[in-house]
Order: structure tokens, then sequence, then C-alpha cells
């Protein structure tokens, strides 16, 4: 079984995996850096030279190898959600797990993420609010949530992830 983290950008999905990761002994992969490690550049530059859609198409590929493992934590991109193919394929052998923020954290947390997210860079408050409130249905669509706050450590939150997991399973 892989545990599959979700969540909108600057939820913590990277920080929290690896937490997850060393607490369970399990490998870990992140689609976004497959993504970027299969293209040989960076997020930013696919999108700026190839467009979202090609980025996408890669997501999609990077999270069907992903989901073939096993005792691996995978932590997705924001976006990974919006594909219907890409949940069905991580839930086969995966729990899927939403670090659920109110949007006040990802505010606090939006000008050290931009830099690295395509999709907030130079975007206004608004923008990112109206993403956020857009994708929040295809979040829902998890196994498990978990309520992420900038007063808890990525360990404190990969700890709660492990709790609800034992008591769902």
């Amino acid at each position: 079984m892989n545990i599959v983290l979700t969540g909108f950008m600057a939820t913590g999905k990277t920080k929290i995996s690896r937490r997850l990761a060393e607490l369970t002994g399990y490998e870990l992969i992140d689609t976004d850096a497959a993504v970027e490690a299969e293209a040989g550049m960076s997020i930013n530059d696919i999108f700026a030279k190839y467009g979202e859609e090609h980025f996408r198409e890669l997501e999609t590929a990077a999270v069907k190898k992903a989901a073939q493992a096993d005792r691996t934590v995978i932590s997705t991109g924001g976006g990974t959600v919006l594909r219907s193919e890409n949940i069905e394929e991580l839930r086969k052998n995966g729990v899927i797990v939403n670090l659920a923020p109110d949007f006040e954290v990802i505010k606090a947390r939006m000008e050290k993420a931009a830099a690295t997210r395509p999709l907030m860079n130079g975007q206004s408050m608004e923008a990112v609010k109206k993403r956020f409130d857009e994708r929040q249905p295809f979040y829902d669509n998890c196994d498990i949530k978990i309520k992420v706050t900038n007063e808890k450590t990525p360990l404190e939150h990969a700890r709660e992830i492990l709790r609800a997991l034992d008591n769902r399973y």
C-alpha cells in the first residue's frame, strides 16, 4: 500500500512526504521531481516552453509509474487531482490523503511558493484564491483529509497522517 499526498500548491506535500517516508521506512516519489527528471528541465521551464497541457501529460505518465510502486509515499503536484485517471491509478494501491489548509495558510506561504510554481507566479491573490476554490471538489475526492496549519511542523502533520491511517485500517 502507498500513501499518496494531494493538496493545493504550498500545502507542504513535499516536506510532509519526506517526514512520512522517514517515519514509515517507505520509499518516496515526488511526481513533480519525476517530471523534471524525465523532461530534463524545471516545471517552470516546461510551462514556459510547452504549456500546461504538455506538463499535465508528463505528470500523468509520472503518476502512472509511481502508482506501480508499493510501500511508497507519493507526493503529487497541486493539479494532479484535476485528471480523474490520475486519482484512479493512485487509488489502486494507495490511500489518498488530502492536505487541506485554509486559504490563509496558502496566502501566508504564497510569496515563497510562487518562485517554483508557475500557476502561482505573478498571479493576484484573487486569482490564486479562485483556483484554490475551483479545485476543492477535486481535493475532496480523498480517503483521508488532514487539516494543515502553520502552527504544526511537517513531522507533526506526518504523525497525524499515520494516526489517521491507523484509525482507518
